[in-house]
């Protein structure tokens, strides 16, 4: 049957007709009919059509009985699931049936059984669910697969008794812990022990002891990918390094992850090596390179990911004054087909890593995307470039100043305002340095079109009104249209009137204050814009009163025209926050740059768990430029073998630890080796296994007869 037949909404009876009452034998010949009702059912649940399906619960008990068909009872494990979320009550008739399901010598029947007893939200099926799960996780007979099931089924139960969560979580370390366990239902373990410590608040945050936390890291080569990745995130922060070697170890044997195809591995990875970082008291500086690797192998992925990683990226560069990241610009140049997602978050990233030494590449480049054919892109690169005025020093403005100056005489209007806008910032940081181009600046007075840009090119006109000759006919021109303008532009007028008059009290000054005073005070119909005009009318009456010496007119003018505080663009964040956020990278968090709280609720604040070699000040961490780190950063020719870390033994357990690949960076090539007679009998590894020279690749060709 079509899907188009299969999701199209049916009432009750239609599909009760379908359904009808056979016994077993008649209904085993009429199978496909029978499947093909039961499969409209659960379309119409899909589509929320819960009220009419609700009615079919008779009909789906007695087809429940049908033990030897897979597909039938897996479709009535499915309206039990969907349908018990919605109306929990309706469910506890199909209780026994599920219950036998648990016995039955199927393993993917009591997965299902065990699946619908988690799913539905009621008591009874709470209880049963509890019960079951521990019963599994006990009993050494029960198949791999239901195991597996039940420990992660155990993270969606929400624990009415204290007694009950706690006899679970001892179990689950226990399973954790076992010698001879499948390293699959280790992880799953693990993973039920970290979810379920971080949905109850009550509860201390999950932390392993040492030698467990070395045998889980010793697994990872026999693991697959998501196992992997869900070993990596469980293990941050629930593994803490007791000394510095620990933590070295650590890093060391999962460095290799960080090469891996897998971007959740390779995040996860990422995460767990910065967690470890704050637990050393210095750093290789070959380990930061190969961090920077990492990242930049992830820019070559989807652009969501891409995203995510960009993201992090600026995580990275925010969270430490001596950042995890040495990341060459050009890997953050604008590629004419990425998104616009992708196109912002670069231009951020190309703002955070701009320093005195590649900001000449950075302004080539935006000057490029200041002239693109996209407006918005335009406008952007504009203000990233104005943002760098004003985050770097004198010289480093002079050469921003310079490419806007360029740009400005393009004429484009919407270059124009936005080069407007961005030069009031970049005066307020270095006030006296660019009065030189304020002239410049207002010969586009006429293309000043846009509120902003006109906020600007006044406040520009009034800040610098020494500099420019004309300045109150060029003021005139906003003035004579007051009532035209936007509210903003409209306050901006009137404080500048009363500022010219203020500074220099002279009839034309005077003219101009007494109109836009009068204009506030009398035309305008927003009464904040009349408030403040009232409060400026008194504060210059009671300036120039010859009774009244309240106020002084140096006073006003201090209060009207005083000194502006030079303008910071601050991207630091709390330290709290930045130390959360590094402990959930690769997370929504990561993206939005909030607290995890702020985002779920009912989410445990992550933080750093207190050792011995905690380094409490983030900015301590050394590089150090030679190898002098202990993390084995040499070249590797193979994964790390199992070690058992037992507190005797761990002392020795690197040396004992095969070396491992550290060639991620580079990228893979297929070496044909050579065999036969051809084959070295060197035992050590051949310095050109990746990189074949010229007579390697001769002698591997096959030469004709």
């Amino acid at each position: 049957m079509s899907d188009q037949r299969i999701f199209a909404k049916y009432k009750a009876n239609e599909l009760r007709a379908e359904l009808q009452v056979f016994d077993v034998k008649k209904s085993k010949t009429s199978a496909h009919k029978r499947k093909d009702a039961l499969r409209k059912i659960i379309a119409n649940l899909t589509m929320g059509n819960f009220t009419e399906m609700a009615f079919l619960y008779p009909e789906i008990l007695k087809f429940w009985k049908i033990e030897d068909d897979l597909e039938v009872k897996r479709i009535c494990h499915e309206y039990v699931r969907s349908l018990g979320s919605a109306k929990p009550k309706n469910a506890a008739e199909a209780l026994p049936y599920i219950l036998d399901d648990l016995d039955s010598r199927n393993e993917k029947v009591q997965i299902m059984a065990l699946e619908t007893l988690v799913a539905v939200p009621s008591p009874r099926f709470l209880e049963e669910a509890t019960k079951t799960i521990i019963s599994f996780i006990n009993r050494r007979v029960i198949p791999p697969t239901v195991t597996k099931t039940a420990i992660y089924a155990s993270e969606q139960i929400d624990f009415t008794e204290n007694a009950t969560r706690s006899h679970l979580l001892t179990l689950l370390l226990k399973f954790v812990e076992r010698e001879n366990t499948e390293p699959t239902l280790q992880v799953a373990a693990l993973h039920a022990l970290h979810t379920i410590h971080e949905k109850n608040i009550d509860l201390q945050p999950l932390r392993l002891p040492i030698d467990v936390a070395f045998k889980l890291l010793d697994l990872l080569p026999q693991l697959n990918e998501w196992d992997k990745a869900l070993t990596l995130d469980s293990l941050t922060t629930a593994a803490v390094p007791e000394s510095h070697d620990d933590a070295y170890e650590m890093i060391d044997i999962a460095l290799t992850q960080l090469q891996h195809v897998n971007t959740f591995v390779a995040l996860n990875a990422f995460k767990f090596i910065a967690y470890l970082l704050n637990y050393v008291d210095h750093v290789d500086e070959n380990l930061i390179k190969r961090f920077s690797n990492s990242i930049v192998s992830l820019l070559n992925k989807p652009p969501e990911i891409q995203f995510l990683v960009l993201r992090n990226v600026i995580l990275l560069l925010l969270s430490r004054d001596t950042p995890l990241l040495q990341l060459d610009v050009s890997y953050f140049f604008i590629e004419f087909n990425d998104p616009i997602y992708i196109k912002d978050t670069k231009l951020e990233c190309l703002y955070l890593l701009a320093n005195h030494g590649n900001l000449p590449r950075i302004l080539e480049e935006l000057e490029q995307y200041a002239t693109d054919i996209d407006i918005q892109m335009s406008r952007k690169a504009l203000r990233a470039i104005g943002n760098l005025a004003v985050k770097l020093d004198k010289e480093s403005a002079s050469d921003c100043v310079t490419v806007l100056l360029d740009l400005l005489e393009f004429g484009v209007d919407y270059v124009v305002q936005e080069i407007i806008t961005v030069f009031r910032n970049i005066l307020r940081k270095h006030p006296d340095d660019f009065t030189s181009s304020v002239k410049e600046l207002v010969k586009y007075n006429d293309s000043v079109q846009e509120p902003e840009s006109k906020n600007a090119m006044i406040w520009i006109i009034t800040q610098y009104s020494c500099d420019i000759p004309n300045y109150l006919e060029v003021f005139k021109v906003f003035s004579s249209n007051i009532l035209e303008e936007n509210l903003e532009v409209q306050y901006s007028i009137l404080t500048s009137s009363v500022k010219f008059f203020v500074k220099d009290p002279v009839p034309e000054t005077e003219e101009i204050c007494l109109q836009v005073l009068k204009i506030c005070t009398e035309e305008t119909n927003n009464p904040d814009l009349r408030a403040r005009a009232f409060m400026y009318w008194s504060l210059l009456s009671m300036a120039h009163s010859s009774k009244n010496h309240i106020i002084s007119a140096e006073a006003v003018k201090s209060v009207l025209d005083g000194e502006l505080p030079v303008i910071e663009l601050n991207t630091k964040l709390d330290p709290l926050v930045l130390e959360e956020l590094e402990l959930n990278i690769g997370s929504i968090a990561s993206i939005y740059l909030k607290p995890v709280s702020q985002i779920f609720r009912s989410s445990r604040t992550r933080h750093l768990l207190q050792s011995p070699v905690l380094n409490k000040d983030r900015s301590n961490l050394k590089i150090l430029s030679g190898s002098t780190s202990t993390v084995n950063l040499e070249g590797f020719d193979s994964l790390p073998e199992m070690v058992s870390h037992s507190s005797s033994d761990r002392s020795s357990s690197t040396a004992a630890r095969k070396k491992m690949m550290n060639d991620y960076d580079k990228p893979a090539e297929k070496v044909n080796q050579l065999k036969g007679r051809r084959k070295s009998s060197v035992t050590s590894p051949s310095k050109i296994s990746r990189k074949p020279s010229l007579l390697v690749r001769k002698l591997s060709m096959r030469k004709p007869f």
